[in-house]
């Protein structure tokens, strides 16, 4: 018999609510449609250090109708470890999880489903599991993912949207294996997933992410 996860405890109430924030915003912008999408922060651990476990938005439920109880907490191998009533993990998850066991300073990891996001193309080669790059030079708004230099440009990867979830999952960890610029990648024909030490970082690389997939979109 499959033990019973322990329900959340009152120490993510606060983080809870700040991701249920989010999410009812992204719904009213169109971003996280129906149950689409979630959102998840990593929880530190005793030291104050990158932990080993995430709290995460949990499946099916409607973004911009999230309670507090809609979320539950795995460790990052998937295992889950607490959960609201009758609330588990979604398959999204596991990107997620390949963002926090590549990139040590992510804290907070947000997967939206947008128009831009889902029409980008590449328009550069891949490498290290990313199928191709779209580039994005001489425009003001990189500098919100904090490329600063004139001659900086953001190449943002783009993953093939694999029909099952670990095999993206994988491609992502394969491709950060090594540190990379843009805190953000699109999976083709699905969505944005951007990170950042804190909710208001992470909440500006998505908005600036979402501006460039629309930027790209103008151009074609």
């Amino acid at each position: 018999m499959t033990a019973r996860p322990a329900l959340l405890s009152d120490d993510t109430l606060e983080l809870r609510g700040l991701l249920a924030e989010l999410g009812r915003r992204y719904h009213a912008a169109g971003w996280l449609m129906g149950t689409s999408g979630n959102l998840s922060a990593r929880l530190p651990a005793p030291d104050g250090g990158p932990g080993d476990r995430a709290l995460v938005t949990a499946s099916g439920r409607h973004k911009g109708r999230l309670g507090t109880s809609d979320f539950v907490i795995v460790d990052l191998d998937g295992n889950l470890v607490a959960a609201g009533p009758d609330a588990r993990p979604s398959a999204e998850t596991r990107l997620h999880l390949a963002v926090y066991r590549r990139v040590p300073e992510a804290g907070v990891a947000l997967h939206v489903h947008t128009v831009a996001s889902t029409l980008l193309a590449p328009d550069m080669d891949g490498v290290d599991g990313a199928i191709g790059h779209a580039r994005f030079a001489d425009i003001e708004m990189i500098k919100g993912l904090d490329l600063w230099h004139p001659e900086d440009a953001a190449a943002l990867p783009l993953f093939a949207n694999h029909a099952h979830v670990p095999d993206i999952a994988a491609d992502v960890e394969r491709y950060y294996a090594v540190p990379r610029e843009v805190p953000a990648f699109v999976i083709r024909g699905h969505g944005i997933t951007a990170w950042g030490s804190d909710p208001f970082t992470a909440d500006r690389h998505l908005e600036v992410t979402e501006f460039l997939c629309r930027v790209a979109l103008a151009r074609r």
